[in-house]
């Protein structure tokens, strides 16, 4: 089959961004895997602003909007790289994927989470309720980074052996589905 388009959604705006080193190795980690092409999407690159209009709303998208909406339209899966702020995912993150619709549908998305002790995982449990909602699914693993200052710097992990062997099990669930999905959306057997 076909090679895959799995971009890597980084989550938050703002400032001292200490899990942007997480989106970044995750990035560089997935592009090393076999048959897939992946990109790094930061929302501060992406003019979106408060949810007026999604993107098919728009008269005329400012050209980071409109190439972003049509490279996840393109995309087979994507990995969400996310803070976690007060119990939660960022707005920023629901924003962003609030202005799109029918480019998240019958897609899997693989879920990393950054924190504290908990490592995001109240994070990914709220995504895990807003991605169906779009009309994508979540695959059953996903890799929290706790104590994520601890564990990551401005050059990436501390210990780079420890982080591949966490995201592994995350690349090969979401390649498996994204495939199985592709295969699915390229034969027309999905419902309108």
């Amino acid at each position: 089959m076909g090679d895959l388009f799995l971009p890597v959604i980084y989550g938050s705006v703002r400032e001292g961004r200490v899990s942007f080193p997480v989106a970044e190795f995750v990035e560089a980690e997935l592009a090393q895997r076999p048959g897939v092409e992946t990109r790094l999407y930061d929302p501060r690159d992406l003019p979106l602003g408060n949810l007026v209009r999604r993107v098919h709303e728009m008269a005329t998208p400012e050209r980071a909007v409109a190439e972003f909406a049509a490279a996840m339209e393109r995309a087979d899966g994507f990995v969400l790289v996310t803070p976690e702020y007060n119990y939660g995912y960022p707005g920023t993150l629901k924003n962003l994927i609030d202005h799109l619709t029918h480019q998240w549908r019958r897609k899997p998305f693989a879920l990393v989470g950054a924190g504290g002790i908990s490592g995001g995982l109240r994070a990914i449990d709220g995504l895990r309720l807003v991605i169906p909602g779009v009309g994508g699914f979540t695959v059953p693993i996903a890799v929290p980074v706790q104590s994520v200052a601890a564990e990551f710097d401005s050059n990436g992990p501390k210990d780079p052996e420890k982080w591949r062997k966490r995201l592994t099990p995350l690349f090969h669930e979401l390649e498996w589905y994204a495939r199985a999905l592709q295969g699915a959306r390229s034969a027309g057997s999905a419902p309108p």
